[in-house]
């Protein structure tokens, strides 16, 4: 039986304590999910405005913030072709609300207690139809008197047609709410 040199030897150990911490690391970690805040806060609001367009904002240090500020700013109302994505939408959205009555639309952002943004990436043709892909994001308001910001609670897990993101949503506010 032949020994390992001592370098070796140490060079293996070395090995072996690097894949031993990377697998504690990564047992550590919590599982990827799509609530990037408290999601639960949904629980007892009920009125939500939805916004759907083009976001130009392109922020590398707080995207989240530049996303906030973007849907604070804009008009509710939709314009050209993402009225029809609005339309998709919130067909959606009211088939929800009509069977569960869980939530109710705001008319304003002074009205509402969250907002629903759809963020339209690109329109893909696909068999001489059109899909809107986007993000999906839900922003509570903030509480000056709490002293909390606005907030991302909720975002698709990726880039997505519009009515699968807000289908995601309604499946997690379905579960959160406990209907079923």
């Amino acid at each position: 039986m032949t020994r390992f040199p001592e370098a070796l030897r140490l060079a293996c150990a070395c090995l072996v304590l690097l894949f031993a911490s990377l697998s504690v690391v990564a047992q550590e970690e919590p599982a990827v999910n799509n609530h990037t805040g408290a999601f639960s806060e949904l629980l007892e609001k009920r009125r939500a405005l939805l916004v759907v367009f083009k976001s130009r904002v392109i922020s590398v240090d707080n995207r989240d913030r530049a996303i906030i500020e973007d849907v604070l700013k804009a008009d509710p109302r939709p314009k050209g072709r993402y009225s029809w994505v609005y339309g998709q939408i919130a067909g959606k959205l009211n088939k929800y609300i009509r069977k569960y009555n869980s939530l109710s639309a705001a008319d304003g952002l002074a009205d509402a207690d969250y907002v629903i943004y759809f963020n339209v990436v690109e329109f893909r043709r696909i068999l001489n139809a059109y899909y809107p892909y986007g993000e999906l994001f839900v922003i509570v308001k903030g509480s000056p008197h709490d002293l909390k910001p606005p907030r991302i609670v909720w975002r698709a897990k990726k880039v997505m047609v519009s009515t699968d993101a807000i289908g995601d949503l309604i499946k997690d506010l379905k579960t959160l709410r406990g209907e079923g």
